[in-house]
């Protein structure tokens, strides 16, 4: 009896050290609403006991999960009390509950001011994003030219024509990120050209052809030649009261409301020379070796370097920066194939000013600075 005895209380003191009770344990990724958190089961039994289920309840009213690690997405955010019932071979069981955070997704939102317009179109985009709970902490446009950025409210110019995608993608302070798109349309602006030769002086008046040039369908176009007088023809012969020097702008306007602008100066006495066509740019296009030194300069000394290829009748203008002829350095010169150095030192107020080289009717410009 005793003996039997014994080895009774001997089993049931093995069998209450094999089979102690189990460990519940998890770990999980905070994450943003609408994106699937990962649970991962951490819990432990002691040998010989091992977990046979687990089940596992995620707070939201969804149906529970019996996965050793399931995946789990939250529709809203909030804070949720996750609880994972482990249960062993042996039926022991254990219960674990967590915390789970869920962050809020900003709602991204955009406008842009103005939305369509001529090329070159500058916009300035405003970042209208929010959220319930937290801050943007970045935010990252694509503006579909190519370019980035990373201002909250960015202005962006726009060179390429037609439509264009702009996308924000705003970011949380937790890492949740949300995105929006804005089309914006660029529209063409017009070709706005002319040409102008000397067709005669009659009693030292000067009458000049004008050839319009411009393009881009049905336009409308807006002469201003210089002298107090304009026209809206297409093409058309005009009469100076006297020679000089004569700023002439014509202004095309396409049906789409987009202005196009081509200024020239025009020196009209014996010959016509067509000097300058835009205001401060330059254009250096082919010309070897242009260049005007010292840059900035006092005045004091000023001289202009350039190469040519073949023997060139070259003149001389200098204008300022609206496009007005200040000065002829000289004007008509032949000079034979290579380097040249020139002295072209000018009494002129400090300033910028732009000195232009005629080549043989081929314009090239080069802007400099004349300092106090």
């Amino acid at each position: 009896m005793f003996r039997c005895f014994l080895s009774v209380f001997v089993s049931l003191l093995l069998c209450a050290t094999a089979y102690s009770q189990p460990n519940a344990a998890f770990s999980f990724t905070e994450v943003c609403q609408g994106i699937t958190t990962q649970f991962t089961n951490q819990s432990t039994a002691t040998a010989p006991d091992t977990i046979l289920t687990w089940n596992w309840n995620f707070d939201d009213g969804s149906n529970a999960a019996t996965l050793q690690n399931p995946t789990h997405t939250y529709s809203t955010y909030g804070v949720y009390a996750v609880r994972l019932i482990v249960t062993t071979v042996s039926g022991l069981r254990d219960t674990v509950i967590n915390n789970v955070e869920v962050h809020p997704v900003p709602d991204a939102s955009v406008s842009a001011s103005p939305f369509t317009g001529c090329q070159p179109l500058t916009i300035t985009f405003t970042n209208n994003t929010t959220i319930d709970t937290g801050s943007i902490s970045n935010w990252l446009w694509d503006f579909d030219d190519g370019t980035t950025s990373t201002q909250q409210n960015p202005a962006h110019t726009y060179w390429e024509l037609f439509g264009h995608t702009v996308k924000l993608f705003a970011t949380s302070n937790k890492g949740c990120v949300d995105s929006t798109t804005r089309d914006i349309f660029v529209l063409q602006n017009p070709v706005c050209d002319f040409t102008a030769s000397l067709i005669s002086l009659n009693d030292s008046s000067p009458i000049v052809n004008f050839t319009n040039l411009s393009s881009g369908g049905n336009i409308d176009l807006l002469w201003d030649f210089g002298d107090s007088t304009s026209s809206t023809e297409y093409s058309l012969v005009h009469t100076y009261d006297t020679c000089g020097s004569y700023n002439v702008i014509l202004t095309a306007t396409g049906t789409n409301t987009c202005v196009t602008v081509a200024n020239y100066i025009l020196e009209v006495c014996d010959s016509l020379v067509q000097i300058y066509n835009g205001v401060a740019e330059e254009q250096t296009t082919s010309l070897s070796d242009f260049i005007i030194f010292p840059n900035p300069t006092t005045g004091e000394n000023l001289t202009l370097s350039f190469e040519i290829e073949k023997e060139e009748s070259i003149s001389c203008f200098v204008a300022d920066i609206s496009g007005r002829l200040v000065t002829t350095p000289f004007s008509e010169t032949k000079k034979q194939k290579g380097k040249h150095s020139v002295d072209i030192k000018q009494d002129l107020p400090a300033a910028i000013y732009f000195v232009m080289l005629n080549v043989s009717g081929r314009m090239y410009s080069k802007r400099f600075i004349i300092t106090e």
